[in-house]
């Protein structure tokens, strides 16, 4: 892919009105991982007037690939993508994070980053049908849910009995992962190939419900680019489950919960979905309090664009921020429809009530 010159030269003579913004900034007080301090060097490695060392590319891994800068741009350019397109660069040129290698080898070999085939754990634990070819309604559950939240899944399968849906499958191909890692550290051409054996896997599916936004971002958005659109409808669980909490089962009890939630950076700035979580969970009985960034403005949890796995440390400091807003919020507990969040948060501060969306509605739909 090429750098679009015309966006560097931008952002490396913009006056920094984004700055604010950023929340890796933010935490590591450092002017050289501001957006603009991140594009300039970008801007200097393609004009040559940079050596290429692995300490000048490693800036491009300093961006939690947010979006948050662009809210604040004049001109709507997308700094992720460019640092992604520099990531590449460094890949190219031999000059990439080492550790990151190991991802590729996981899912090349695992479908997983992982390092584990996550196919088995859900084939010892849900019917053989869930698995069949016919179904046309896929459930894309996603790496991070597989690993670290199984339960979830499981409850995403009662609630889709409870609510009369009983036509979904899971998805559990070789080609598990949705890819997105490979096109998040710059492996676009691995990213590519990836996406054409994910893409022929789903031929004849009519709708899929990926659980992470950032799998449905990447299937409804990223694949395109690389010519492997996906002919199938690609919904949030919020999108798709929304229209039949409202239309049905009023004689359940509301559940009258006090929650704040938290905005994953997928959900609302890359697929403009703030409000059919937040209805969902009103739906529920749900009273909800605001945190201070909200909504297309809402602080990243620190992890986004495998930034957790390159600076692990600054992770952890945007995490904090983020759960300090929480504290203040009066709300009882935190909830969010992304499970990386979730599971960033829960590493940080271990001890706050934390919870994923999808809990909320099984605990609202498994009264008698």
């Amino acid at each position: 892919m090429k750098i679009p010159e015309k966006e560097l030269e931008y952002c490396t003579t913009c006056p920094k009105l984004c700055r604010f913004a950023c929340p890796v900034a933010n935490a590591e007080y450092r002017e050289s991982t501001t957006p603009w301090g991140k594009v300039s060097m970008l801007y200097y490695l393609t004009k040559e007037y940079a050596p290429h060392t692995s300490e000048n590319y490693d800036l491009m891994y300093h961006c939690t690939t947010c979006l948050a800068c662009r809210e604040f741009c004049e001109h709507k350019i997308s700094v992720p993508d460019l640092l992604i397109m520099g990531r590449n660069m460094a890949y190219d040129k031999s000059r990439h994070h080492r550790g990151l290698d190991r991802t590729l080898k996981n899912i090349k070999k695992y479908g997983s980053v992982f390092g584990e085939d996550l196919r088995e754990r859900l084939s010892s634990e849900f019917d053989p049908i869930y698995f069949s070819r016919s179904i046309k309604v896929l459930l894309f559950v996603g790496c991070v849910y597989t690993r670290h939240q199984f339960d979830t899944i499981k409850k995403v399968i009662f609630i889709l009995e409870r609510l009369g849906i009983d036509y979904a499958g899971i998805y559990n191909r070789e080609q598990f992962c949705c890819g997105l890692p490979l096109y998040s550290f710059g492996f676009l051409s691995e990213f590519s190939e990836y996406a054409e054996m994910v893409k022929k896997n789903l031929s004849g599916i009519k709708k899929i419900i990926a659980l992470c936004p950032s799998c449905t971002y990447t299937l409804k958005s990223i694949y395109p680019q690389f010519d492997n659109a996906i002919r199938a409808e690609v919904l949030t669980f919020s999108e798709f489950i929304l229209p039949f909490i409202k239309n049905g089962l009023r004689d359940l009890k509301k559940i009258c919960e006090h929650y704040a939630y938290h905005d994953p950076c997928y959900m609302s700035r890359y697929l403009n979905q703030t409000e059919e979580p937040r209805e969902l969970l009103k739906s529920t009985g749900g009273i909800l309090s605001e945190l201070l960034w909200n909504r297309k403005n809402s602080i990243c949890c620190g992890a986004g664009g495998m930034h957790k796995a390159t600076n692990p440390d600054t992770t952890r400091d945007i995490a904090a921020r983020r759960l300090e807003e929480f504290k203040a919020s009066g709300a009882k507990k935190l909830v969010t429809s992304c499970p990386t969040c979730l599971k960033t948060f829960k590493d940080t501060y271990p001890y706050l009530p934390v919870g994923d969306i999808i809990e909320v509605v099984y605990e609202f739909l498994r009264q008698k």
